[in-house]
């Protein structure tokens, strides 16, 4: 392993390439900023939207009030309803416009055209230029990514972060160096202080890189564990200061966030149980058990008590598991009832109909093609492992807690880079590739 900054892309990188896809990310920014102009403004439909809470917590930062609740009755107690990352992100645009939505929303729309650029490269990486330019391309006008850049929540941030984290890694397989792992582990301490659930995945993908790449070296075991530590304690030390912070003020362990219980309580009710809803989110799961809550609960207390009454009723209806879970994974993937997902999206966001139905309907023609491009890619030898990880995770998760678009956010950077790989194989089906080196 040395030291240094991690190495350039290999030879078959074309002058060009850069500035192409540069030029991609920039057009991808200004559709989103168009499209932006499409979405309500919030509070939209419902004041308890993810994105009412992002952006009044970061005023609320701004006035010197620290993380508040912005929503009444319990406004200024203590929060951590969501991981942080993303409010400070939205602070510089907070003061720009201290008292409105725009600005923030700019923000989300710039980092989304930058996870457009390091899509390209990621693509680069593994099947070269052309394939890379597609991909961007692919990125920023597949509404499963763009979709996610017209509001001020957390998605964009970590489809960056995700994209990042895999580029880096595939570069350290390629040319391992201490640079590299030092930017995995604040990589992947700053995406768990975005989306607690995907500071699993990050692991996940830079685990496998660390232990492929430590084979064949001297003192393979002392080699690997040297950069497991130093990728660990980086995304600790990361993420320490979040959670010593909600130490002081809920006095119990909130590694990052509070929001598990109440999503818990909605996956595992009546509703979301038996009944056309089976598998889904239960509008009215949380009501009942808001009466039980112990008065005087702070917000963390709440969480742990939504998380044992989630707990208590799926172990009371174990025998609905199995068929809960595939509805779990036929929502997620939209294959059952994909109109009442564009209903709830109105419902909550008051998002336009033919914006929902794009989110759907992109991603039921892109998976085909990117099922081609995986087959493409093994024929080839290009390393998609990873990829199928961010598929497989996406899958998991889905499974255990509830069918959400929005945490198919894995898959769909996986779909966009096979899709490409299968595009590129239908344009110029004669030219012969190699997989990128891998060192």
């Amino acid at each position: 392993m040395t030291s240094g900054a991690p190495a350039a892309p290999d030879s078959r990188r074309r002058p060009g390439f850069a500035n192409v896809v540069w030029g991609v990310g920039l057009a991808s920014l200004a559709l989103r900023l168009v499209l932006q102009r499409l979405e309500p403004l919030p509070p939209s439909k419902s004041v308890l939207a993810d994105e009412v809470w992002y952006t009044r917590v970061a005023h609320n930062v701004l006035l010197g009030r620290g993380f508040v609740s912005p929503y009444w009755p319990i406004s200024r107690a203590p929060t951590a309803l969501h991981a942080p990352l993303t409010v400070l992100l939205l602070l510089p645009a907070s003061v720009v416009q201290p008292h409105g939505y725009t600005a923030q929303r700019a923000t989300i729309a710039l980092l989304g055209a930058l996870a457009v650029v390091v899509i390209g490269y990621v693509a680069h990486e593994l099947a070269g230029p052309r394939v890379g330019i597609i991909a961007a391309v692919l990125a920023a006008v597949y509404p499963g990514l763009w979709v996610n850049d017209l509001v001020a929540t957390s998605e964009a941030p970590a489809m960056l972060l995700l994209a990042t984290i895999l580029l880096v890694t595939l570069r350290y397989r390629r040319a391992p160096s201490t640079w590299s792992l030092v930017w995995l582990g604040l990589l992947t301490g700053l995406l768990a202080l975005d989306r607690a659930e995907l500071a699993l995945l990050g692991l996940l993908l830079v685990v496998p890189a660390v232990v492929a790449s430590s084979r064949g070296t001297q003192r393979r075991a002392a080699t690997m564990a040297r950069a497991l530590a130093v990728v660990g304690v980086l995304a600790v030390c990361v993420v320490t200061p979040w959670s010593a912070y909600n130490q002081s003020r809920f006095h119990r362990t909130v590694l990052i966030s509070n929001n598990l219980g109440q999503t818990l309580v909605g996956a595992n009710c009546q509703e979301s149980y038996y009944g056309p809803l089976t598998g889904y989110d239960g509008r009215y799961c949380y009501l009942p058990v808001l009466r039980g809550l112990p008065k005087g609960s702070n917000e963390a207390a709440a969480d742990a008590y939504f998380r044992h009454r989630a707990v208590q009723y799926a172990v009371a209806h174990w025998h609905r598991w199995p068929l809960v879970a595939v509805m779990r994974e036929a929502w997620l993937w939209s294959l059952w009832r994909p109109g009442w997902t564009v209903f709830m999206s109105g419902v909550y966001l008051g998002r336009p109909r033919w914006i929902a139905w794009s989110e759907i309907v992109s991603f039921w023609l892109l998976a085909p093609l990117a099922l081609y491009g995986f087959i493409v890619a093994r024929r080839r030898r290009v390393p998609v492992a990873q990829l199928v990880t961010l598929i497989a995770f996406t899958a998991v998760l889905g499974m255990l807690v509830v069918g959400h678009l929005r945490y198919r956010l894995p898959t769909e950077l996986a779909v966009v880079v096979l899709g490409a790989i299968g595009i590129d194989q239908l344009l110029f089906p004669r030219r012969q590739r190699g997989p990128a080196p891998t060192g």
